[in-house]
């Protein structure tokens, strides 16, 4: 049966749609014929006006046989893209859809025959499609991947993706909708493809850090708090003046991390990425000049990195591949690099690999294996490097030390703390730092006595703070302050249990306890400074609300 014969035979079925109020004529055709007819008009228009003609009555200055309106079973889609034809059968349709080709498709008794032009029309329709990873348990520091290798487009091309929502982390709690769509080759979009995600808020406060003046409270949902003299601009808030109380600043938003130099702090943020701020005469942040800088500055070349680490004028930064990268000042060999006597740009630091850990002392560092061997680097000068003896290095030494599962490095020695909790140190002892008397230096790794069950140590200038498995906080050293005298053996801060987090700055200790109490010990006179906190960040939230209000 021809196209003709089927035309005569459905032109008065019931339910056609009407167009213009006009009846089919005697002068039917070939519905194909009357596509092209129609798809050549389109394109006509298309090209004057720049856009799709939303209605058949639109076309008739382009189509020299103008009774072709007329017919009852024609109609345009919403968007002028399709010439809907109805009436046919099943067979029919298919027949004309496959013979229109493109994007045509059939939608139950109408067939939808696509008006792109020809060269527009795709063989494949464009289905956007994206995978969210992870899918579950989404925080607000959780950094988000979006993969697309779902999407269905002629020739697997994407020219262009247009995305609503997306964010590769979200800061705050919540429900959120993504959506994507894309365009294929031939200027077609797809329809949009949206995944709805909720991400929670992780409470609780995940580390203090500080030195030289600088002090951070770290949340868990990545947001943090600062105080500090601020002269060079080390807080990274813009201004120079000083913070004299635990203060919230937006530009903290998504860091997980912070390390405290002399003048100069460095931040981790969820993403992987490192920024900067503060002194830089030795290059220590890394941002290619030796300018200070008082807003936080990317580094430049550093990407998924796991940990940063500070010395006094360096930085370290260990990467999820296991490498170590350095920069800053080089007067004791920091970098390993005798060609620098700085470097404003990290630096790869060469043979040290498989790293999960590492900790920077004054003027030298550690990088801790996967297997337990530990490697330093750098100043070497009262054995802190636990290699059996003192003096330069030429390049990263595998130390003495074994079995160890985290470091920690002070003022000329260093720490390690064992499988089993014990912990041993080299170095300089000269204040106790050791956990000793008697003598000054140790050039092979010393078991620290009446110390065990230790999960982490902090070493800071020549004081020593370390947290046992069961809260409570062991010291050792000394205060770096007026009239405080040498803690030659490990002993218990009193009064000072369940402990969260904690910070050693060489000068000050400060605890956070179960009580969400901040305490903060200069010495052991048992005469503590402690005040209460907001050890969830909501808590700090609805506080600046209610001031706002």
């Amino acid at each position: 049966m021809n196209f003709l014969a089927i035309l005569l035979a459905i032109g008065s079925v019931a339910g056609a749609i009407a167009f213009l109020g006009k009846d089919k004529t005697e002068n039917s055709r070939d519905v194909y014929e009357d596509y092209k007819v129609i798809l050549e008009a389109m394109t006509a228009y298309k090209d004057a006006h720049k856009q799709y003609a939303k209605s058949l009555d639109l076309l008739e200055a382009y189509v020299e046989d103008q009774m072709i309106t007329q017919y009852a079973y024609y109609q345009l889609s919403l968007d002028g893209k399709y010439l809907i034809v109805d009436g046919l059968t099943p067979d029919e349709a298919k027949q004309i859809v496959n013979l229109a080709g493109g994007t045509s498709y059939i939608n139950g008794k109408l067939a939808y025959l696509t008006l792109r032009r020809f060269n527009d029309v795709s063989q494949v329709v464009p289905v956007a499609h994206f995978a969210i990873k992870p899918d579950e348990n989404i925080t607000t520091t959780t950094p988000l991947t979006y993969d697309i290798s779902g999407c269905v487009t002629e020739n697997n091309e994407i020219i262009e993706k247009k995305w609503e929502n997306k964010n590769p982390v979200f800061l705050d709690p919540g429900m959120y909708t993504i959506r994507l769509k894309i365009k294929d080759k031939n200027g077609n979009w797809s329809d949009f493809y949206e995944k709805e995600i909720r991400v929670i808020e992780e409470q609780g406060i995940q580390s203090i850090k500080g030195f030289d003046g600088s002090l951070f409270l770290t949340y868990r949902n990545g947001r943090s708090l600062s105080l500090g003299k601020n002269e060079y601009g080390q807080l990274g808030i813009g201004s120079l003046t000083p913070v004299p109380e635990l203060t919230y600043s937006t530009m903290y938003d998504g860091v997980v991390q912070v390390a405290c130099g002399e003048a100069f702090n460095v931040f981790r943020m969820y993403d992987g990425s490192v920024y900067t701020a503060g002194d830089n005469r030795h290059g220590e942040l890394a941002s290619g000049d030796k300018s200070a800088h008082k807003l936080m500055n990317q580094i430049w070349g550093l990407e998924n990195v796991k940990q940063v680490s500070v010395g006094k004028k360096f930085g370290a930064a260990l990467d999820y591949n296991g490498d170590v990268f350095v920069w800053g000042d080089n007067s004791d060999d920091q970098l390993m690099n005798p060609d620098f006597l700085d470097s404003p740009y990290p630096i790869k630091l060469q043979g040290v690999t498989g790293v999960k850990e590492i900790a920077c002392g004054t003027n030298f560092g550690l990088a801790l294996r996967y297997d337990g061997t530990v490697i330093g680097w750098g100043d070497n000068s009262y054995g802190q490097l636990a290699l059996g003896y003192k003096g330069a290095i030429t390049e990263p030494m595998i130390t003495l030390y074994k079995n160890a599962k985290h470091v920690a490095a002070g003022d000329r020695f260093s720490l390690v703390v064992t499988e089993t909790g014990k912990v041993y140190g080299a170095g300089n002892n000269a204040y106790g730092q050791l956990g000793s008397r008697g003598k000054n230096e140790f050039l092979f790794p010393e078991e620290v006595l009446k110390v065990k069950e230790v999960s982490e140590v902090s070493a800071c200038e020549s004081l020593v703070v370390a947290l046992t498995q069961t809260g409570k906080a062991l010291i050792w050293g000394n205060f770096n302050g007026p009239s405080t005298k040498p803690i030659y053996e490990a002993v218990e801060i009193p009064g000072v249990m369940y402990i969260k987090a904690f910070a050693n700055t060489g000068k000050k200790c400060y605890f956070v306890d179960g009580k969400s109490d901040l305490i903060t010990v200069s010495d052991l006179s048992g005469k503590f400074e402690k005040r209460k906190i907001h050890e969830n960040f909501s808590e700090i939230r609805e506080l600046m609300a209610t001031e706002t209000e």
